[in-house]
């Protein structure tokens, strides 16, 4: 019987090739656009990640209450004391994120993104390399021979795809380092990652309160979440006990990997899209079943003959509701088409390594799968309705010469109802594109405190021991900014280890000279280390005071502007030239 209803409807489609062709495409777009968001939004949100025991890791996190600090990455010295102190936890890893440059006599100089990893991080993901070995504890020791993990990327467009780069010298940021493995084709941890290297001799150095390193953790089989927690709080009031100057006021805690690889606001992009296809879709069905409408008065007639001659409603019903999913079906291969163009589209529009390397998103089985259900369950959404209203006709009406039939007053409600549904769905989908039209806008119009449209800015890395003291490095970054405003056009420039919206800069808690604050409740404020002409390059205003001299502004030099913001906050009612203040933590405790 079905096949006999399909049969029907493929040669009743057929002979209303017009009607057809404009209801397979409203309603392919509508698909389309559905199968492309799905594909993302399946890639991004609902894959699985690609760790083992992925539901037993966490990330570990510091906090602090009274300064307003919901999560801080640990220091290294808190990743070992919660590595080495816990009950909870089965492994810890830590890992950091690290520019470098790899040189080795073969090619040009060559910077990539990289990281610094505990010997602990890679068995606690589940990854390891493919060819070679990879990090030892003792490699992940202060004074252990420098050595270095490659990516599949770097093995390949570097080094040929040469096995024989296993155990060979190279120079990393200056310094020789043994090639000991590579990783697998398309790793890239935690997002596009091209290097790996020990951190123990990033580590060591750093001070307990300089914090930003990532902790990863998992926990041990049968131990919970919130156990989790109350073991790393535990640890925590020790650590800010032994190291009060530093950690008064700081707990722990942990979230679930999933919330760190895909924060909320992600999850809620991606289904704010979903909904908004979604609107789409239902538009193009209220389109397609106005259609249906239209063409069932036409075909009065036909139906009121089939009922004449025993034809059940139900039986109508269903051969109608036969045409409309067969019209669905139809769509679907178009609309498939539609969002592997839409995919590649996006792809190429993506910046080099602007998504994360666990994210991929294609028309794969589940995607073709959404898009077969969702042309079956259109196809039943706006055929449902026309199929009924076609379906109570009055026969003898129908059939007299001329007759409209009892259902026109009925069907015209229908047709304005869906009317009605179209524009309401419209306007949701306007409104909606406007607040993210101007949410956008304000984005791309944020203040800044000066004119960003005439300014360019460029990164530079000094790799190297050369460059690791002050001066040397200094007078390279003079050397480079008086060469830059030699340049034609050019008016004026400076150095920085900051950009806006780019990261960079320091900062922490500060103590004020003749003030008194309770300990751990020091101001917090940013530092830029900036070379002269700064303020001509952004032509930002001197409110108070002078600017830096030549000199004061290449060599390490007592001496700070500050905004008007930190003068009102650290001095009030106070003038702030003259006055003085200085990092808490700072090895050379030295007086701004």
């Amino acid at each position: 019987m079905l096949l006999q209803d399909l049969r029907y409807a493929f040669r009743t489609l057929v002979k209303s090739p017009g009607f057809t062709a404009v209801a397979v495409a409203c309603l392919s777009l509508g698909i389309g656009v559905n199968a492309a968001i799905f594909s993302v939004v399946d890639g991004v949100v609902l894959n699985p990640y690609p760790y083992p025991d992925a539901d037993r890791i966490i990330v570990v996190h510091g906090h602090n209450q009274r300064l307003g600090i919901q999560r801080s990455s640990p220091s290294y010295q808190d990743f070992k004391d919660f590595r080495d102190s816990s009950s909870t936890l089965e492994s810890v890893g830590a890992f950091t994120g690290r520019s470098l440059t790899i040189s080795d006599g073969t090619g040009e100089p060559e910077r990539f993104s990289g990281l610094a990893v505990s010997a602990s991080l890679f068995p606690l993901i589940g990854e390891r390399p493919v060819l070679g070995r990879g990090f030892r504890p003792d490699d992940d020791l202060p004074g252990a021979e420098p050595v270095v993990l490659l990516s599949d990327h770097v093995w390949r467009t570097r080094y040929g795809s040469d096995p024989s780069v296993i155990d060979r010298a190279i120079s990393v940021n200056g310094r020789p380092h043994t090639v000991i493995g590579v990783m697998a084709p398309k790793f890239a941890f935690p997002e596009n990652q091209r290097l790996w290297v020990p951190i123990a001799p990033y580590g060591e150095v750093a001070a307990r309160d300089q914090r930003g390193v990532q902790t990863f953790a998992k926990l041990k089989p049968g131990v919970t979440l919130d156990q989790a927690r109350a073991d790393l709080e535990r640890i925590a009031r020790g650590i800010a006990e032994a190291y009060p100057d530093s950690h008064e006021g700081w707990g722990a805690g942990a979230r679930p990997l999933h919330e760190w690889l895909l924060p909320d606001q992600i999850k809620l992009m991606m289904w704010t899209m979903m909904g908004a296809v979604t609107l789409v879709l239902l538009i193009a069905c209220a389109n397609v079943a106005n259609l249906l409408l239209a063409r069932a008065s036409i075909r009065q007639r036909e139906i009121a003959i089939r009922s004449a001659l025993g034809a059940g409603r139900w039986r109508i019903v269903r051969q109608l509701l036969t045409e409309a999913v067969l019209i669905g079906l139809i769509s679907a291969p178009l609309g498939i088409g539609l969002a592997w163009v839409g995919i590649r589209l996006l792809d190429a529009s993506m910046p080099a390594d602007g998504v994360p390397y666990f994210i991929r998103w294609s028309l794969d089985n589940r995607a073709i799968a959404y898009t077969v259900g969702i042309s079956v369950l259109t196809g039943l959404v706006f055929g449902l309705a026309p199929a009924l209203q076609a379906s109570r006709g009055s026969l003898q009406e129908t059939l007299k010469e001329g007759g409209r039939g009892s259902a026109g007053g009925s069907r015209a409600w229908l047709r304005n109802t869906l009317v009605v549904v179209e524009v309401a769905l419209s306007l949701m989908l306007l409104i909606g594109a406007s607040l993210f039209m101007r949410s956008f806008l304000n984005l791309q119009h944020a203040q800044l405190g000066f004119d960003t449209a005439p300014l360019l800015t460029m990164r530079l890395y000094f790799p190297g021991a050369h460059y690791e003291i002050p001066e040397p490095r200094a007078q390279r970054i003079e050397d480079i900014v008086r060469r830059i405003e030699a340049l034609p056009g050019v008016e004026a420039a400076f150095g920085s280890n900051f950009v806006p919206l780019g990261g960079g800069g320091g900062g922490g808690r500060v103590l004020v000279d003749g003030r008194a604050f309770e300990r751990g409740l020091e101001p917090m404020i940013g530092l830029t280390a900036v070379t002269p002409r700064m303020r001509q390059t952004l032509d930002v205003p001197l409110l108070r005071g002078r600017d830096f001299t030549g000199t004061e502004g290449t060599t390490r030099s007592a001496l700070a502007l500050v905004n008007d913001a930190m003068a009102r906050q650290l001095w009030p009612d106070q003038d702030a030239l003259g006055r003085r203040f200085r990092r808490i933590g700072d090895a050379n405790a030295e007086w701004f």
